[in-house]
């Protein structure tokens, strides 16, 4: 078994067609797999040898499928490294796996600049066909042999995308990597008509299994773009009849957006995978072009394939069920029990694509494949029919006072808005609740001011209120790496930054004193010299003595504590919001988790006594109602107005002490 028989195969079936249209270039099956001979000649000459390490630093370019097949076809493990890798996490990967030898572009500073541990530097040619500025030629004489590999041999390394920490190097087998062709094959219907765009980069797993090993396996031919540009893209399929359509769903955001049916005539099927697709992107395609997005799920671990939002039954938002042959399952993330059916847990996947493990990682490994189940890092549930849907990732989750909050829920919400072409969520600390949602947006129109203000009312309405955002920032780009998922890290780190720049938010009292301001300037001025501090007084009292009763503490939580302090639980929580409930009536609904928007006595003071100053329709307790009576009545306005200070105090201060 070789990885390098998806090519060397197809190669003996369909000599003359073309494996690989690039740019104004067409490689045939038998061109392509004879400079993979000559490739695995060059290295043999350079002292590589089976289970050596190759890193194959190279962009989508006909050549890495040259290198990538020569190396294979040696025996050696190929390590795919991203064209866009700094120098020093260059020197950490070639380190890490021990590489001797990399491939890299005929112009690249490597050449003369290689790591410390690189022995031989080869330079190639874009088409692959020259090596160090000399023709690579197939010569009959050379050795066509193919290394005979068991199925858990070691082929390939590719590092984790490396988000937080070191990236690791995930290494996957001959079977791995056999068993998801297989799976791509037939799942997808890969046939030998089919015309596949290949725009994902082919360092990634998505890219080099889910395409290049799947789409020569069978019989196809893929048209590689060097990198992704909508556009081209456009151009490309019109001009080659692409059939089939592969790619991370801001990709089929792009494309929606600038190609007609027209220009997709030739499409019958597309698949999407890498990251979740939002289902209104793929609402909005099937919509536009009759044809849903097929949804795959993996992870580099799983080489990559491991569910599938099957043709037989496709369901929105779904990933699927498991891949032939791979089972899965939810998973407490803590105790690694098995959820019921529904509960949120972390998938858990077992099969014939789970990696091997993390290259010289052994304690890594452990930790992540338990009894040979892979613990993805994922959160999902699965529904009766055994069909698996994604929440978030667990590094993702954000923590408010002990309650969880998956981003991709807040961000599915978020892309429902008109006016939100792109959104990302993470979670920003909070010496308070330990964590709050921060959301950043890419707008369909950049000109658009309103639309922060716009987005927080959005989120109330369709979000609990401790998962509404916070903090909403208008960028013109989402931060990504090179296989297009959000660097979520990167957003966490611009928190001091931004904090810094943004305006603090006008105190709510504030706002509603404004609000009173313009409806009676009288009024106002008598109440803002002398009522603010007593209403704040009262409405703490009233504050700090149920909180009190409820807790059993005797001594009363000070204002500026945070209320999660109080050694309130979860159900005193409950009984809190049912006594304010009972308070307000039918004015407005107040859950168990007022306090992640109100966390102190004080701020949650301020949220009741805005119902009085500004006649809000949010919750307040009755007594506090009464007197938003006195300030929201017009007919009693010319009576307060002509009352004096001392009055209005007294008569509002009794309806706070008739009531407590």
């Amino acid at each position: 078994m070789n990885i390098c028989e998806h090519l060397s195969g197809p190669a003996q079936i369909f000599p003359r067609k073309a494996a690989i249209l690039f740019e104004s270039s067409a490689m045939t099956y038998e061109q392509l797999n004879e400079l993979s001979i000559a490739a695995a000649d060059q290295l043999g000459r350079a002292g590589v040898s089976a289970g050596d390490r190759v890193a194959i630093m190279l962009p989508n370019v006909p050549a890495f499928a040259v290198w990538y097949y020569g190396a294979l076809r040696r025996g050696a493990i190929a390590v795919s490294l991203s064209t866009r890798l700094a120098d020093s996490e260059i020197a950490f990967a070639v380190k890490d796996c021990g590489a001797e030898v990399i491939v890299v572009q005929q112009d690249s500073q490597l050449l003369k600049n290689a790591p410390a541990a690189i022995k031989r530097t080869f330079g190639a040619s874009d088409l692959g066909d020259t090596c160090d500025g000399q023709p690579l030629v197939f010569d009959s004489a050379l050795s066509q042999e193919i290394y005979d590999a068991s199925p858990d041999e070691p082929a390939l390394i590719l590092y984790t995308s490396g988000t937080t920490g070191f990236p690791k190097g995930a290494t996957l087998s001959h079977g791995n990597v056999s068993s998801n062709v297989c799976a791509f094959n037939h799942l997808c219907q890969m046939k030998p008509n089919d015309v596949i765009l290949l725009t994902v980069p082919l360092f990634h797993c998505f890219g080099q299994n889910a395409l290049l090993n799947s789409g020569l396996n069978a019989g196809a031919t893929l048209v590689l773009q060097r990198k992704f540009d909508p556009q081209q893209s456009r151009r490309l399929i019109g001009e080659h009849s692409v059939t089939q359509l592969y790619g991370v769903p801001t990709m089929f955001q792009m494309l929606n957006d600038c190609c007609s049916v027209d220009d997709l005539s030739s499409v019958n099927y597309c698949f999407t995978a890498a990251t979740t697709m939002p289902v209104s992107v793929e609402a909005r395609w099937r919509q536009t072009y009759a044809m849903p997005i097929y949804a795959g799920y993996g992870l580099t671990e799983t080489s990559p394939f491991a569910s599938y939002n099957h043709r037989l039954q496709f369901v929105p938002g779904s990933i699927g069920a498991p891949i032939d042959n791979v089972e899965m399952k939810i998973v407490d993330s803590e105790t690694k029990q098995q959820c019921e059916v529904g509960e949120l847990g972390e998938i858990a996947i077992r099969g014939p694509n789970v990696m091997l493990g993390y290259w010289n990682r052994p304690e890594d490994t452990a930790a992540a494949i338990i009894d040979g189940w892979f613990h993805s890092g994922d959160i999902g549930r699965v529904d009766e029919a055994g069909y698996f849907y994604i929440v978030d990732r667990v590094k993702d989750m954000i923590s408010i006072g002990g309650l969880k909050v998956y981003p991709a829920e807040v961000e599915r919400v978020l892309l429902d808005h008109p006016g939100v072409a792109q959104t990302a969520v993470v979670g920003f600390t909070s010496a308070v609740l330990g964590e709050e949602v921060a959301a950043f947006v890419v707008g369909q129109d950049t000109a658009e001011t309103s639309l922060n203000s716009e987005l927080k009312e959005f989120c109330r309405q369709h979000l609990a209120n401790y998962k509404a955002p916070k903090h909403i920032f208008l960028v013109d780009e989402l931060p990504r790496n090179p296989s297009g998922k959000v660097l979520k890290t990167e957003l966490r780190s611009r928190q001091s930054m931004l904090l810094a720049q943004t305006p603090s938010t006008p105190d709510t009292i504030d706002e509603s004193e404004d609000q009173l301001r313009n409806q009676s300037p009288q009024l106002f001025e008598i109440l803002r010299s002398v009522y603010p501090t007593e209403r704040q007084r009262a409405a703490n009292d009233y504050l700090q003595t149920v909180v009190s009763a409820i807790s059993g503490d005797e001594e009363k939580l000070d204002v500026s504590d945070p209320l999660l302090e109080s050694g309130l639980d979860s159900l005193m929580l409950v009984e809190l919001s049912h006594r304010l409930q009972v308070e307000v009536g039918d004015r407005a609904d107040i859950s168990a988790t007022v306090i992640f928007d109100y966390p102190t006595i004080g701020a949650l003071s301020d949220f009741l006594i805005q119902c009085l100053i500004g006649g809000s329709k949010q919750s307040a307790p009755p007594e506090l109602q009464n007197s938003a009576k006195v300030v929201t009545d017009e007919v009693l306005e010319n009576e307060i107005a002509s009352m004096s200070q001392e009055q209005v105090l007294r008569a509002l201060m009794k309806e706070l002490e008739d009531e407590t």
